[in-house]
């Protein structure tokens, strides 16, 4: 059994997955073994076959379908045979002390824990990949400009030491968890079809004893929007998912009192506030940023009449939308695997 498997999902990641993977190559792998793992999402754009040429001593697996990226890393952890998982996206690139360092990290915590590392981006800069759980005070741009006023940053509010930070949650693109851990936790939840599957898992974490870690003495580069920002119709897709999957996650997590106003908050403020570039975008339409609004406005429309008639708050990309029986990751790894 390997110490760990790196599990990426990649959907037409391209020249960013061969930089990936080539930066992977370069792990010697004399202080700990690996494998990796990648599950391709229906790319279907010629990439991830170069992709399969170029790597070999890599398993490449088709999924059954755009399944998410919670489906996704499922698929690829339920074939992997690593003590430790690196959920890992498509987009970055890695060094062996990097991913030495956590693993390290991961060993001693607890059970449940989840460890993750500093990002920088292609231009120098640092990135953020973590943050607090939701609340009333922090649904919107605006809330949490006024909550700054009275309380401070929500990054101040973090924990901090010389060596770690210690959020309430940190990004799915570089995730370490226990193998044991991950499935007793029951995995990725898949009602999750894009964005804040990570902020569910690592909340189940911490309600497990689990710990969430980011080191700051370890470090990855990170490309962002590799697959979210194909094009017009892409962007919007993904950016109306990031407004689903938190009404998903109060769902979830809060307390019916609670989640019903946390929910009032975001659909107000999604269909007052996001009409006026919406209705700018009917008419200035070759404005590209408020052509994005105005298709996240009817997206975000048509979902809330959904919502209203099924009194559920999956998205229609999800895997388990409307009601998906059994189990679909053990239906596909048979397919998955005979594809690829």
């Amino acid at each position: 059994m390997k110490d760990l498997s790196i599990i990426i999902v990649n959907y037409k990641g391209g020249d960013k997955l061969t930089r990936c993977l080539e930066s992977i190559r370069l792990i010697e792998g004399n202080r700990f073994s690996f494998e990796v793992v990648i599950v391709d999402n229906q790319s279907n754009d010629g990439g991830i076959e170069e992709n399969r040429r170029m790597f070999p001593e890599f398993t490449f697996i088709s999924n059954s379908g755009n399944n998410g990226f919670a489906n996704g890393c499922n698929v690829g952890a339920s074939i992997s045979q690593g003590h430790s998982l690196l959920f890992l996206n498509p987009d970055t690139t890695v060094s062996e002390d990097a991913l030495f360092d956590m693993l390290e990290e991961v060993q001693v915590r607890p059970q449940y824990s989840i460890v993750s590392c500093g990002q920088v981006k292609e231009d120098g800069s640092k990135d953020r990949p973590y943050g607090k759980f939701l609340t009333p005070a922090t649904l919107t741009g605006w809330l949490r400009s006024i909550r700054s006023v009275f309380y401070g940053s929500i990054e101040d509010s973090i924990v901090q030491t010389r060596h770690y930070v210690y959020p309430d949650w940190v990004s799915g693109s570089a995730l370490m968890i226990k193998r044991d851990g991950f499935f007793q936790l029951g995995r990725w939840d898949e009602d999750f079809w894009m964005y804040f599957e990570d902020v569910d898992l690592c909340r189940r974490a911490i309600n497990s004893g689990g710990e969430i870690v980011k080191l700051k003495t370890a470090e990855i580069g990170h490309l962002h929007g590799g697959s979210s920002r194909l094009n017009l119709e892409v962007t919007a897709l993904t950016k109306t998912e990031v407004h689903i999957s938190r009404h998903l996650y109060i769902s979830k997590h809060e307390k019916e009192g609670k989640a019903f106003y946390m929910h009032m908050i975001l659909i107000l403020n999604s269909l007052i506030l996001g009409a006026i570039p919406a209705i700018l975008g009917t008419f200035l339409f070759f404005i590209k940023p408020l052509q994005v609004c105005m298709r996240i406005y009817l997206r975000l429309v048509e979902y809330y009449f959904n919502v209203a008639f099924s009194g559920k708050w999956l998205s229609a990309r999800s895997v388990n939308y409307p009601f998906e029986k059994g189990d679909p990751i053990q239906k596909q790894i048979s397919t998955c695997v005979n594809r690829a």
